[in-house]
């Protein structure tokens, strides 16, 4: 997924800096089961350290405590799953970062009205705490806006018509937000294809190709970047640190940071490089 390519250079970078030798592997699509399989592999090798997402809050439980008993340490990062027992998370706080959206979503559509809210894969722990966040700031609006939730899964041409579906089937609606990039993506391509600049609000998270073009043309208002090159970087040198000197793993929130059509060519410049 295009997200992960700053999550990749992050860790190699870091790889190089210390002379860790980093290998980046997983599955080429959301699949838990595939994913856990990685690790295993991984544990079999017998690493110095893993460091993966955890989207489930209890399906890596079995696998961290394998490698853990191997005295391999495990850190989440990008999605986190605390009653694993993993030593350190290393992403953005979910919830916070859903507050931001919805804190932006009252300034792109300040009259109020009904809002499609997209995700991915409904259960999701980080982007359930995302549309938390987002549902608590509109629900404190006096009633001002109301909103209906799309599961979309993560294949992006489901993605796209399920929520033309939801678009078409109440016209009312003044904008679709979607808390990741998948749905991110397909409301930037929706709002395109139907032209509806300027009609209906749109915004996502991460900072994906067509989601930031969608910015620079006005047709989306903002994205909702974790700075994931960050969450690549600061595993491995967790890894690195305890490894080398015995240092614990610690928690490190890598941030909230809006991009606005103010922002957005700086940031496409440094996304092009890997970087954000």
């Amino acid at each position: 997924m295009p997200f992960f390519v700053p999550v990749r250079k992050g860790a190699e970078d870091a790889g190089k800096l210390v002379g860790a030798d980093v290998t980046y592997t997983g599955p080429s699509g959301f699949d838990i089961e595939k994913q856990i399989d990685f690790i295993r592999s991984a544990i079999a090798q017998n690493v110095d350290g893993v460091a993966t997402t955890m989207p489930d809050p209890t399906a890596f439980n079995d696998v961290v405590k394998e490698a853990m008993g191997r005295g391999i340490p495990v850190i989440a990062l990008n999605a986190d799953a605390p009653a694993s027992g993993r030593l350190a998370y290393i992403g953005q706080g979910n919830y916070e970062a859903g507050v931001s959206m919805g804190q932006q979503i009252l300034k792109v559509v300040p009259a109020g009205g009904h809002l499609l809210l997209c995700i991915h894969t409904a259960g999701a722990e980080n982007l359930e705490a995302r549309i938390k966040g987002v549902k608590d700031v509109l629900d404190k609006q006096s009633g001002k806006y109301s909103y209906r939730v799309v599961a979309t899964g993560t294949d992006m041409v489901r993605a796209v018509s399920l929520i033309s579906s939801a678009l078409q089937a109440d016209s009312s609606i003044k904008g679709m937000f979607g808390v990741e990039d998948v749905t991110g993506s397909a409301i930037a391509q929706i709002i395109d294809r139907d032209d509806l600049k300027g009609k209906v609000a749109g915004g996502s998270f991460d900072l994906v190709a067509d989601v930031l073009n969608g910015i620079e043309k006005g047709e989306m208002q903002f994205t909702i970047d974790q700075q994931p090159y960050l969450q690549g970087f600061q595993s491995v040198i967790n890894l690195y640190l305890l490894k080398r000197y015995n240092l614990a793993p610690t928690d490190i929130n890598t941030g909230v940071a809006p991009v606005t059509q103010e922002n957005v060519a700086k940031v496409k410049e440094l996304a092009a490089q890997g970087y954000r």
